[in-house]
């Protein structure tokens, strides 16, 4: 008798090399960096796309207590960092980013600024590492500021599963104007986002990551946990990343018996409304310090203002669990599209967790704050108001949905910025689709369609941080954007969710490169991908179809579609019949994945065909001219 514990294993191990062969093959079809490929042979990655069997990531914890004066801007700080090595390597530095110094006078950067905004940059008072002082002078042989990069040699080498603590006080003077994702809103309203020195990643693929700052890329940042103390004057509100953990200490009790119901409710409610304003008696100190604690999050920031309305409601997000959210939206009264941003951001939230991704939402609170900008944060967004109520619906939905991406997963957003933009491109695009039926439409893509096929149009593996607007705007958004929806297309709306869902699972609280994205959704789709991936991800290239030629013969009509462009596209066809009835016909851009030239789609009917059109939903075929065929004889729109 064959031994059944042998059979166990030899069926394992063959499902294994199947799947690791064909995860293998999926990796080698296009272009894999050096520096990637040595994460494979290091197994700190896999090739079915999970997390390798020796993955590791370093920690930062952070301690800070932060102070503003609304009158000079001055913001103050002092921080404990608890830094966790859980590399395999021994560190002899460590870096840390100066976000602030973007706006120091003489440092390069992406875009202007008023000079009155320039200033000396993020000031070091003190530095001690394991209580021992730090040296911070200029011709100090431990601390070199380059840009917005601070590299601190260490006098003790920080060996492999150690960990070291590191206090810092600063300062530096808050921009008035001129606000890049941080700064002064108006005179008594502030976003703080940037604002403390903190420790870069250090990882796997790159060791350490010394990219500059300079106001155009995003951000790539560490997991920790943040207990945070904010020190602000009387009634000045507060909202920021993670939860606020003394209410009752800074909230007169009327705001704070309203704050209490707010989060055990699923209706909404307003904690300050117009009549609150007139009274401003919101908190119970002349000084106020807020508590505010997060885990495992990437980043903290604040807003903060003394004349905003404060809208509140609870949302169940994990039904298994019962986990719920707290969703709140902080305004300018003035802001008229801002009253409706908390039904808004309900309807988003609730998308993401039943439909797409179809996971729940990952952060036990949400406040989308109105600003100066548009931008994503644990927890916070930081959105300016509109006149069109269609594009708040837009801002709204796509700065939530980034709470998955890059916030729950890792993303670098310095080098690829398109997977946490693309993908929530993708999802904004879906969730609009419900929301505001009749206004969906892809981030960007209306810029975009003039450059489609151009040198502008890179190809959307390009380094994001190497590139300038506005390529950095199609490459980052509508381009990856329209890529997940072909792929949806492709693979089907269940394997997508599936796949995007393991990835969650497999990635959250990681760092996943897109090589860890395709190989998941490989694994879990059982699809060879590549064929899709390769072009739209890693060529240039651009979308062309075209109606080639229609033959018919005893009531059988052949319609065959030419692929002129290098780019797989959807076919749309709109079919006219002499009594004017029309057909529409799908088919997915997987008829062109064996890298065929023309597909022919067969039509039995009786009537008369007049007229083939290729419909192009998104306007991105780069000839039309094309895209149409009459029968009558003679041909239009046809070259």
């Amino acid at each position: 008798m064959i031994n059944m514990k042998i059979i166990k294993s030899i069926v394992f191990t063959t499902i294994f090399l199947i799947v690791y062969t064909n995860c293998f093959s999926q990796l080698k079809g296009f272009f894999v960096p050096i520096n990637i490929q040595k994460a494979y042979s290091k197994k700190t990655r896999s090739f079915d796309g999970k997390p390798g069997i020796v993955y590791w990531q370093n920690r930062s914890d952070y301690k800070i207590k932060v102070a503003l004066n609304p009158k000079s801007l001055l913001v103050e700080g002092e921080e404990t960092i608890t830094y966790l090595n859980n590399s395999p390597d021994t560190l002899r530095r460590i870096i840390f980013h100066l976000f602030p110094n973007m706006y120091k006078k003489g440092n390069m950067r992406d875009t202007d600024i008023d000079p009155a905004d320039e200033s000396d940059g993020l000031v070091i008072d003190k530095m001690a590492v394991n209580g021992k002082e730090v040296p911070i002078s200029l011709s100090s042989d431990f601390i070199y500021i380059e840009h917005t990069l601070l590299r601190l040699n260490l006098e003790t080498p920080l060996k492999p599963q150690k960990q070291t603590s590191i206090d810092i006080s600063w300062h530096y003077t808050l921009n008035k104007g001129s606000q890049i994702r941080t700064g002064e809103v108006d005179s008594t309203s502030f976003f703080i986002a940037y604002f403390f020195p903190r420790i870069a990643v250090y990882d796997d693929i790159d060791g350490w990551n010394y990219y500059k700052y300079t106001s155009d890329s995003e951000f790539y940042n560490e997991f920790g946990n943040f207990d945070v103390s904010i020190s602000m004057p009387k009634n000045y509100l507060v909202w920021a990343t993670g939860v606020l953990k003394n209410p009752e200490e800074v909230l007169n009790d009327k705001y704070l018996n309203r704050y209490k119901a707010a989060n055990q409710s699923n209706v909404i409610m307003h904690i300050v409304d117009t009549a609150d304003l007139k009274l401003r008696d919101f908190t119970k100190s002349d000084t106020n310090t807020w508590k505010f604690k997060a885990e495992n999050v990437t980043d903290f920031v604040f807003g903060t203002s003394n004349h905003y309305l404060w809208d509140a409601t609870s949302i169940i997000v994990d039904s298994k669990t019962g986990r719920k959210l707290f969703l709140d939206a902080a305004y300018n009264k003035d802001s008229k599209d801002f009253y409706n941003v908390i039904s808004i951001a309900r309807q988003s939230v609730e998308l993401m967790c039943n439909s797409f991704p179809g996971y729940p939402f990952p952060f036990p609170k949400e406040t989308v704050f109105n600003g100066l900008s548009e931008m994503e944060y644990p927890m916070m967004a930081n959105d300016r108001s509109s006149d069109d109520i269609h594009y708040t619906t837009d801002l709204t939905a796509h700065e939530i949905f980034h709470s998955y991406f890059p916030f729950y997963c890792g993303f670098n957003e310095v080098n690829y910025a398109w997977m946490d933009e693309g993908i929530t491109s993708f999802a904004t695009y879906q969730m609009v689709s419900t929301m505001d039926s009749g206004y969906e439409k892809v981030c960007y893509i209306d810029e975009y369609r003039p450059y489609m096929g151009t040198y502008l149009d890179l190809p959307v593996f390009t380094l994001s941080n190497s590139i300038r607007r506005p390529a950095y705007d199609f490459m980052s958004y509508p381009k990856p954007a329209l890529f997940f929806i072909f792929l949806k297309d492709v693979i089907g709306t269940d394997l997508f969710n599936k796949s995007f869902q393991e990835f969650i699972v497999r990635w959250n609280g990681k760092h996943p490169t897109p090589y860890d994205l395709f190989n998941t959704i490989s694994t879990i789709s059982g699809q060879n991908i590549s064929w899709l991936i390769k072009p739209w991800i890693f060529e240039y290239g651009y979308v062309d179809l075209g109606v080639k030629d229609i033959s018919e013969s005893t009531g059988k009509y052949l319609i065959t579609i030419e692929r002129k462009g290098n780019y797989p596209a959807p076919i749309n066809l709109k079919i006219t019949y002499d009594d004017d009835f029309v057909d529409k016909t799908h088919h997915s851009a997987a008829v062109w994945k064996n890298g065929e030239e023309t597909y022919s789609i067969e039509k039995l009917t009786y009537k008369k065909i007049k007229k083939v059109e290729l419909i192009d939903d998104y306007g991105i075929d780069i000839n039309p001219m094309n895209n149409s065929y009459t029968l009558n004889g003679w041909k239009m729109n046809c070259k």
